[in-house]
């Protein structure tokens, strides 16, 4: 599906044909694959590819969060200190990012390894 969603999106933004990626020399639009990721990369949060990558939902621009912002800033005006703050009921929550715990236990299990070889170096006064 997300091939439907780009060729969607290079047409209604760059009015570019996908199939001009493997059909070289045919007329106006010699589309290459850097111009390819270029073009992708740069799409906008109303395009298909978007839309499809969030879900179904139309991800939320700086303008909405900025929105939300002040909403909730209303909302919370004359709070007492230390009162639960509310925020936009429709925000998107912020994913976490993924990591790879394996590598980061390996990096901390060396970084253990060697403060603990700089200690021993110290106490020996190399």
């Amino acid at each position: 599906m997300r091939g439907d969603d780009i060729e969607a999106d290079l047409k209604r933004f760059y009015q570019t044909d996908l199939r001009d990626l493997w059909r070289p020399g045919g007329g106006d639009s010699q589309l290459t694959l850097r111009l390819l990721w270029v073009y992708i990369r740069r799409l906008p949060h109303t395009s298909a590819l978007a839309i499809s990558d969030n879900g179904g939902r139309m991800p939320w621009s700086i303008e909405d969060h900025l929105l939300a912002d002040l909403w909730a800033l209303q909302a919370n005006r004359g709070k007492k200190r230390g009162a639960r703050w509310h925020d936009y009921p429709n925000r998107p929550k912020p994913t976490a990012k993924k990591s790879n715990s394996k590598l980061d236990d390996e990096r901390i299990r060396r970084g253990q390894q060697r403060l603990v070889e700089r200690a021993r170096r110290l106490e020996e006064g190399t």
